[in-house]
This record gives structure tokens, sequence and C-alpha cells, in this order.
């Protein structure tokens, strides 16, 4: 048996709404277990679902990225998850890496 995380779940049930796809890339709890970044649409929909995760315009720390980022890949790496973010654009952040935070797209 598992624990459903309820925020993961309400992401999953809007961004699954507007883009049906991101279900292919999702374990049952809402989770990214597979990370096809070599092809631009598949990148494009897991990195905005994990987006989608941020408030925008409110400030994080790395520790709160790290920690958010756990709850929504299958994956030990969200050091590596927050710096594809970063790279293109879902997230920005501090020169010195110290805040991040999610913008409009």
């Amino acid at each position: 048996m598992f624990m459903e995380d309820p925020d993961v779940e309400r992401t999953r049930e809007r961004y699954a709404a507007r883009e049906p796809e991101i279900e292919h890339y999702l374990d049952m709890r809402g989770r990214v277990n597979s990370w096809p970044l070599s092809k631009q649409e598949s990148r494009d929909v897991i990195l905005g679902y994990l987006a989608s995760a941020f408030e925008e315009g409110r400030s994080y720390t790395e520790k709160e990225v790290n920690e958010l980022l756990d709850r929504y890949i299958v994956f030990n790496d969200s050091a590596a998850v927050r710096r594809v973010l970063c790279d293109y654009a879902y997230l920005q952040r501090t020169r010195d890496g110290s805040h991040y935070w999610r913008e409009a797209r």
C-alpha cells in the first residue's frame, strides 16, 4: 500500500486535464518515472508538469526545491532535475543558487 500525496494528486489532475500525455510518464502516485528528455515534446510535457508544482512568484530555497521535487520523481536525483528545470527556463534562480522561482509561461 502506498501513501497518496494530495498536492501531487491535485497537480496531476490539473496538468493532465490540459496535457493528457503526461500520464505516460507517471506512476500511479503521480510521480515522474520516465525521463525521455531527448524528445522535445516529451521533455516539455514532463518539465511543464514538474514546474507546475511550484507556485508562480514564490521564492524557494534550494533545499525546498529539492524536497518538492523528491515528491514528484521516483529517482533520487532532485539536483539534476532542478538543474534541467533551470536550463530550460522552467525555473529561474539567483546567480548564487540560493533562491529559485517560477515565472508565468
